[in-house]
């Protein structure tokens, strides 16, 4: 009996896990959460690189949008700084495509004003984009925490369960229940919002 209840539970669990692996951006962080930090920059370069190429070849076509995808990319996965340092490598990209195109000079005031400009929005991207990353890693711990909970309760419960059937002395019960008490308190502890961690 105890078998087929922590095998209810056991898939209880694995189905609250799919369900909240099934997002889209929880995917896309847990993809990127298991590659390393070089690994995800490589990425992003590689991308702005790209990016940068098509931009200074298309001519008047212009493609600065595309620009966002490697910067929101690193971002989501490597957090506010390593954006930071995106957008700025973004921005030298698209200022080197503009200067390879003719569309500015390298010593004109427009070329820094535009560069900066486009700093300023990409750096609006990154600090739109960090917090949802932030936000998606708590769920996940949240969720981990909880169902570590919610097993460590129903063990207790089935302690409890089990204490109150036996044929034992009533000093034996008395202590088995006041460790069952500090426990409770404990995970109260754990659980609960101001509590250590």
């Amino acid at each position: 009996m105890a078998d087929t209840a922590k095998k209810a539970r056991k898939c209880e669990q694995l189905d609250a896990e799919r369900k909240l692996e099934h997002s889209i951006l929880l995917r896309l962080e847990g993809f990127l959460g298991r590659r390393s930090p070089g690994f995800v920059i490589l990425l992003g370069l590689l991308a702005l690189t790209l990016i940068g190429l098509v931009d200074a070849v298309t001519g008047s076509f212009d493609v600065s949008v595309f620009y966002l995808i490697p910067v929101g990319l690193v971002t989501f996965a490597r957090g506010r700084w390593m954006g930071a340092l995106m957008a700025g490598v973004a921005t030298i990209a698209r200022g080197a495509a503009e200067v390879a195109r003719h569309v500015t000079t390298i010593d004109s005031f427009v070329t820094y004003w535009s560069g900066l400009t486009r700093f300023y929005v990409w750096m609006v991207v990154v600090l739109a984009v960090a917090p949802m990353r932030d936000v998606l890693v708590w769920q996940r711990e949240a969720a981990r925490k909880e169902a570590e909970a919610l097993e460590q309760m129903r063990a207790l419960a089935e302690l409890r369960d089990t204490l109150q059937h036996l044929d034992a002395p009533a000093a034996d019960h008395l202590a088995a229940i006041s460790q069952f008490q500090e426990s409770l308190a404990d995970l109260d502890a754990v659980g609960s919002p101001n509590g250590s961690e």
